[in-house]
């Protein structure tokens, strides 16, 4: 392993060292970022606290959300509903264009 180190040229050296010392700094950086994290340091931790022991915020939530999506869904019908009746009317009105072709054809104009 020696000789092998001996070998390379001083460029590979410094740039081992550095590739080695980049990643020492990144374990210690995160250690100290996952230290910084911690629930004693969190400013939010309290307030999160209280939202997990009082359900009647999620409650509320939960209630708020299935009206909304009760209220997506009636949209949505309503809205399937207004394109097929939209399509029934250009239906009818593409037979009515057409026996008015027709019947000019008919006539010879």
């Amino acid at each position: 392993m020696e000789e092998l180190l001996r070998s390379l040229p001083a460029e590979a050296l410094f740039g081992l060292g550095a590739v080695i010392g980049l990643g020492i700094l990144a374990r210690y950086a995160g250690l100290w970022q996952g230290q910084r994290a911690s629930p004693e340091h969190s400013t939010n931790s309290a307030q999160v606290a209280a939202v997990i022991v009082d359900p009647t915020a999620l409650n509320k939530a939960t209630a708020a959300i299935e009206a909304q999506t009760l209220e997506a869904i009636h949209f949505r019908k309503s809205t399937e509903r207004a394109a097929d009746d939209f399509g029934d009317r250009i239906r009818d009105l593409t037979r009515s264009i057409d026996a008015m072709r027709e019947e000019l054809i008919r006539r010879g104009r």
